[in-house]
């Protein structure tokens, strides 16, 4: 590890004077307090191998906090005419770190208004609103958003869509990606775009639909990690509420008296909410529940539907030991469950239920009851309301250093097994984080993948992790390379990619397999609205004169592995094109 004092690089006193004329003096700041705690996001395994290392790119020179769509414009404005990388900064969640030294961290942390279009169910939220906020606002009004994102109290929307947009509940509603409306975008020379129906004159100023007249750039937003844009106002569909009235003590224990309040399972045990039904159910193994999972699917009936398998070991239980334990265990199995929503009325429910129960039997199913395994049913209650309203239960993610790696694209359901045996290699070839220290999270994957079931049944997401110590160097390189690693197995199995999102440079550019060429669209993207290069810089596709300047050789340790990694895994060699700006396959 590196040895030293780490000294962030500064902004010219001009630039950092612009900066305040656009937000205030109050709401920027240099003072290295403040700047330390944007200096890493907790999914970003190379950013924390370069925080051992004491990268001084990883302190920004300054942190701002606009507080409308306009103050983020104005900062764009301001980083195009001093030269200033920015990085957009909402949860911390994923890929927020600073790859550039200079770099100014947008903070979204003010940007939390709500305005809700009761009439017409529809909801527009700045950047920094969560799950649990939206829930909350719209049970005021009977409204619903339709499902819940993971982990509500720190998941925002914005953020999400430029990451994933997956929910854990999207059978029916679909999360994000069948759920936005509209949104605005900043772009990066600081103008502004609208995107859904409102780009249209004379259609409001919120929009009603994401379908226009003309190209949709939703897509080319979504899963680019801020590099092509900042979010900074999304609209959301909003949906009936059918469940009734929740019970007052349906929420967490209060501060208060939390150590006595905690041991009343009402906390953690909450029945489930009227007009909605959980059932959770097992099979012999990961076939028979896929085969069980897709005629579910397929069937037209639920709102929630996902195979979760021992990753319940992490999402209910109490401590780090007891899910440990549980995942060492294989303790939950291979089990899943569905969630069914009485919209119309109780008859829908009671059909629904017999169309459920048919389909578990006729596949030789079992359903979890008080006969049937209750000590199961009775681990996995915690989840009774978590899956339609976030931060509503004592429900709690117990996991050791988790570091999401593998989120599958949309893919049929033969995804399960096929995600399970590369990770299974994955695990062979480069290691399970964590075992040599007693710790078994890492392995769940290669037993029974997590399965999110999306696109209204049609498909399916797969998700497999690695858990690393953030001050082992050993474990985060291992989780790197296994990275890397399973990626190239998804891609030579005949899989576009195996992460819902751009990963950035080298591997972009030397897998022209996604897309293919997917990278030549982000790469025109760029040169037209970020010429300067002060969108994220590093998380995107490089220029053709970035390219030409650093990746042409092939000569560094991260671009040989993923050459020997290619080779490896039986795809074509590269060469370079004529033009010197990009990378072929030569077969």
């Amino acid at each position: 590890m590196a040895a030293g004092k780490v000294i962030p690089q500064k902004l010219s006193h001009e630039a950092y004077h612009a900066l305040e004329t656009v937000v205030g003096k109050e709401w920027v700041s240099e003072d290295r307090a403040v700047i330390e705690a944007y200096v890493i996001s907790c999914i970003d395994t190379g950013a924390s191998i370069r925080l051992l290392h004491k990268d001084r790119a990883l302190r920004p020179a300054a942190v701002v906090l606009p507080a409308s769509t306009e103050e983020v414009q104005g900062i764009v404005k301001v980083a195009n005419r001093y030269g200033f990388p920015i990085q957009p900064f909402a949860n911390a969640q994923s890929q927020t770190s600073c790859t550039v030294p200079g770099t100014v961290v947008v903070s979204m942390r003010r940007m939390n208004k709500i305005r809700i279009d009761e009439e017409n169910m529809r909801m527009t939220i700045e950047p920094f609103v969560d799950y649990g906020m939206i829930h909350h606002e719209a049970a005021k009004r009977g409204l619903w958003l339709g499902g819940s994102g993971w982990h509500g109290a720190i998941a925002r929307p914005c953020s999400q869509f430029t990451v994933a947009g997956l929910w854990q509940s999207d059978l029916k509603y679909c999360g994000l990606s069948r759920n936005t409306l509209g949104m605005k975008v900043v772009m990066p020379d600081g103008s502004l775009l609208r995107l859904g129906s409102s780009a249209m004159g004379g259609t409001g100023e919120t929009s009603f639909t994401e379908r226009f007249p003309g190209p949709n750039l939703m897509g080319i937003i979504k899963l680019s990690l801020s590099s092509r844009g900042i979010i900074t106002e999304i609209t959301l569909k909003l949906h009936p509420w059918p469940g009734g009235s929740v019970p007052e003590d349906r929420g967490r224990p209060s501060v208060e008296h939390y150590f006595e309040e905690a041991k009343e399972k009402k906390f953690d045990r909450a029945p489930v909410i009227n007009r909605f039904r959980i059932f959770w159910f097992e099979y012999p193994d990961l076939d028979s529940i896929t085969e069980a999972v897709a005629k579910l699917a397929n069937s037209g009936i639920g709102v929630a539907l996902n195979i979760s398998g021992n990753y319940n070991a992490m999402m209910c239980s109490y401590t780090i030991d007891e899910a440990n334990r549980r995942a060492q265990e294989n303790f939950f199995g291979f089990i899943g469950y569905m969630v069914i929503g009485g919209f119309a009325s109780e008859k829908q429910l009671d059909y629904e239920e017999k169309v459920f129960r048919y389909i578990i039997e006729t596949t030789a199913g079992e359903l979890l009851s008080a006969e049937y395994k209750p000590e199961l049913l009775d681990a996995l209650s915690p989840w009774n309301i978590e899956f339609v309203l976030n931060t509503e239960t004592g429900m709690r993610t117990v996991r050791s250093n988790y570091m999401a790696l593998q989120l599958t694209p949309y893919a049929g359901f033969r995804m399960m097994q096929d995600s399970a045996k590369l990770w299974d290699g994955v695990m062979n070839e480069v290691g399970a984080v964590g075992e040599d220290r007693g710790e078994y999270f890492s392995r769940m994957g290669a037993w029974c993948p997590y399965g999110y079931i999306v696109d209204r049944g049609h498909q399916i997401v797969t998700e497999e992790d690695q858990f690393p110590e953030r001050t082992s160097e050993k474990d985060l390189v291992t989780t790197l390379k296994s990275a890397f690693d399973g990626w190239y197995r998804f891609i030579a199995e005949g899989y576009p990619y195996s992460m819902m999102g751009d990963v950035g440079e080298p591997f972009v550019t030397m897998t022209p397999e996604m897309g293919p060429d997917r990278y030549i669209l982000h790469r025109k993207y760029r040169e037209i609205t970020d010429p300067k290069g002060i969108m994220s810089p590093g998380r995107s596709v490089a220029n053709s004169e970035e390219f030409k300047a650093k990746f042409t050789k092939a000569d560094r340790p991260l671009q040989k592995m993923l050459l020997e990694l290619r080779n490896r895994y039986g795809l074509p060699e590269l060469e370079l094109e004529p033009e010197g700006d990009r990378w072929k396959p030569t077969k």
